[in-house]
């Protein structure tokens, strides 16, 4: 259930980026770390 949740805040990130106006070109490097640390752990 943890990893459920962890993966669905990442998936989120990128939708609050967007509200609140950021280029999300800043953040593919963050995210894909991020999720790849989660998928493997």
């Amino acid at each position: 259930m943890a990893g459920t949740a962890a993966i669905g805040a990442v998936g989120r990130l990128p939708a609050t980026a967007i509200e609140e106006g950021r280029d999300l070109s800043s953040m593919c490097g963050i995210l894909a770390g991020t999720a790849y640390r989660l998928v493997s752990a």
